[in-house]
């Protein structure tokens, strides 16, 4: 009995993996459907649209803004500037697991971003700037560990508890500019080591930035947090960035010396700082800032050094 039992069990075993390792592939035509029931609920629907049709619906890799892999599903949807007036509520994320792009910019998206977007775990490229999305950044984002790109940038988003997010190793590219985000800087970021371009400006982010901005993140090439209400002095750490080729603080509540070290960011082209409340001497340093085209202190506590 003993053995006949152990025999069900490694079978049952067997089988349980076989159930969880079976990838479950929507089929075009079910995608087709799915998207067909997406634009029927859009308010306003664009005539750059009328391929997506039941009359059109075995020709899906034909129809505009779709683009199929080699087994003929849906592998990116670009919508960037269809003038789409809808909600994404009602996209059937189940259907699209083979998404790896997904470009919603520029339109007239409203409403909240919903947490079923984990469900494109192949996605890569994610970007939903400049339309109405609300509420809180869905934290099921952070969920989507192949996404590279991610903007979301031009919304009216605002922060949720950051402390839940997953770091994203493979992100590169980071904008959360224009929304509503307040509290502190976003703390998942900090563990995002592949940044190379990262823009939280203009929004009403609070408290010092943090030092493991200038530690762990120093394959960043361009860091913005114009307008916000960061405050404290400027790291002298912010030499580790040494890949920065732009560098934007502007507009903040930043106080203190600007640090000499400045002067080691020897890739740097732009470097904005003004209006803030920086103190005492302009650094010498800068004079080593051969590719700087662009220097803007103003205004500030800022005594001119003749030696410079």
């Amino acid at each position: 009995m003993r053995s006949t039992r152990n025999t069900y069990l490694v079978l049952f075993h067997i089988l349980l993996f076989s159930l969880l390792s079976l990838k479950i592939t929507a089929s075009p035509r079910t995608q087709a459907d799915a998207l067909i029931r997406w634009k029927n609920t859009f308010s306003f629907q664009p005539s750059s649209l009328a391929s997506w049709s039941l009359t059109n619906i075995n020709n899906l890799c034909n129809w505009t803004s779709i683009v199929c892999d080699s087994a003929g599903t849906v592998s990116e949807i670009n919508l960037s500037g269809e003038n789409i007036t809808g909600v994404l509520t009602e996209f059937n994320f189940t259907e699209f697991g083979t998404l790896t792009r997904f470009d919603l910019s520029t339109n007239n998206i409203e409403g909240i971003i919903p947490s079923d977007i984990a469900r494109l775990t192949e996605l890569e490229y994610l970007n939903l700037f400049n339309n109405y999305f609300n509420g809180t950044v869905p934290l099921q984002l952070s969920n989507l560990q192949k996404v590279w790109y991610l903007d979301l940038g031009a919304n009216l988003l605002e922060s949720p508890d950051w402390s839940n997010f997953s770091a994203m190793p493979s992100l590169q590219h980071l904008s959360l500019d224009l929304n509503e985000l307040h509290l502190e800087f976003p703390s998942f970021v900090l563990n995002c080591r592949n940044l190379t371009y990262l823009d939280l400006s203009l929004n009403k982010l609070t408290g010092q930035i943090p030092e493991l901005v200038f530690t762990n993140l120093g394959k960043l090439q361009y860091l913005n947090l114009t307008e916000n209400q960061f405050h404290g002095p400027l790291s002298t750490n912010i030499s580790k960035l040494s890949n920065l080729v732009q560098l934007r603080f502007a507009s903040n509540k930043l106080g203190g010396p600007i640090p000499e070290d400045i002067g080691l960011l020897s890739d740097l082209q732009l470097l904005e700082l003004f209006n803030n409340s920086f103190s005492g001497k302009i650094p010498t340093s800068l004079g080593q800032l051969k590719k700087l085209q662009i220097l803007d202190l103003r205004p500030q506590y800022l005594k001119f050094d003749h030696t410079l």
